[in-house]
C-alpha cells in the first residue's frame, strides 16, 4: 500500500468516527428528552389521578328476616260435663241385696209364658209400636204402572170408508207485508183429524215465510166430522194446499 492511500484510509476512519460519536451523541439527547417529557407528564397525570374525588357511598347490609313465630298450639278440648241422666222409659234399676239368700232361685218354667207387663216396662231397645217379634219389615212391593197404550194409526183417504167432511174452515186473511209488495204464493198444509174432528199435528209442506204464520193460526181453528172405518170415527191426515192471490184490476 502507498502512502496516499494509507493516509486516505486514515482520513476515512477518523470521518467514521465523528460520525459515530455524533449519532450517540443525538440518541442520548432523544433519551433525555423522552424521559423529561415523561417525567413531567407523568406527574401532571399523577397529581391528576390522586387529586379525582371519588363519591363512595356504603350501603347498609339488609337486615335478616327473622322466621316467623310457629303458630300457638290448638286449645285443649273442654271436657264433658257428667250430666245424671234419667233412666230411659221402662229401663229397671235392681237394688244391691241386703243379705245372701237361704235357697237357691228357682229355674222358670219355659211352657209357662209370662204375661205382658204394664205399659212402658218393654225392651229399653225396642221401637214404640212394635210387636217385639225382631227382624226388619219386608216392604211391599207394588207392580210399575202399565205404559200407556200406543195413539191409533193414522189412516189414508183410501183406507177409510167416509172421509172427513168439515165443519167450520175460515181461510186464513191475506197479509199487510206480502200484500204491499206484492207477493204471491202457494202454501201447503199438513195435519191430522182425530176421532173427535179435531185439528192435531199441524206442519207447514211448502210455504213461504210471509204465509207459514197464518196458515199455521187458521188450520188449528178448523173442524171436521172424523173419517170412518166400519162405522167407528178413526184418524186421518190431510194435506191441503191454500193459494194466496192478488186481485189485479
Amino acid at each position: 500500500m502507498s502512502l496516499d492511500d494509507w493516509g486516505k484510509q486514515e482520513d476515512d476512519d477518523a470521518g467514521r468516527a465523528k460520525r459515530l460519536a455524533g449519532s450517540y451523541v443525538a440518541a442520548a439527547v432523544l433519551v433525555a428528552t423522552l424521559l423529561g417529557v415523561g417525567i413531567a407528564f407523568g406527574g401532571q397525570i399523577k397529581k391528576q389521578v390522586f387529586d379525582e374525588e371519588v363519591d363512595v357511598k356504603f350501603v347498609p347490609p339488609e337486615p335478616v328476616k327473622a322466621a316467623p313465630p310457629p303458630p300457638p298450639p290448638p286449645p285443649p278440648p273442654e271436657m264433658a260435663a257428667r250430666t245424671n241422666l234419667a233412666p230411659a222409659l221402662g229401663q229397671k234399676h235392681d237394688a244391691p241385696p241386703t243379705e245372701l239368700p237361704k235357697e237357691a232361685p228357682r229355674e222358670g218354667d219355659p211352657n209357662d209364658a209370662k204375661a205382658e207387663g204394664p205399659a212402658g216396662e218393654g225392651d229399653p231397645n225396642g221401637v214404640a209400636g212394635g210387636t217385639g217379634r225382631g227382624g226388619v219389615a219386608k216392604p211391599v212391593e207394588t207392580a210399575p204402572p202399565a205404559p200407556p197404550p200406543p195413539p191409533p194409526p193414522i189412516l189414508q183417504v183410501a183406507e177409510v170408508s167416509t172421509p172427513p167432511v168439515p165443519r167450520s174452515k175460515a181461510m186464513p186473511a191475506y197479509p199487510d207485508d206480502a200484500r204491499k209488495q206484492g207477493i204471491e204464493a202457494v202454501v201447503v198444509v199438513k195435519f191430522v183429524v182425530d176421532e173427535a174432528g179435531e185439528i192435531a199435528d199441524v206442519k207447514i209442506v211448502k210455504g213461504h215465510p210471509l204465509f207459514d204464520d197464518v196458515v199455521l193460526a187458521a188450520v188449528r181453528t178448523w173442524s171436521f166430522e172424523p173419517a170412518t172405518l166400519d162405522g167407528k170415527p178413526v184418524r186421518m191426515a190431510r194435506m191441503v194446499k191454500i193459494p194466496f192471490r192478488l186481485k189485479h184490476s
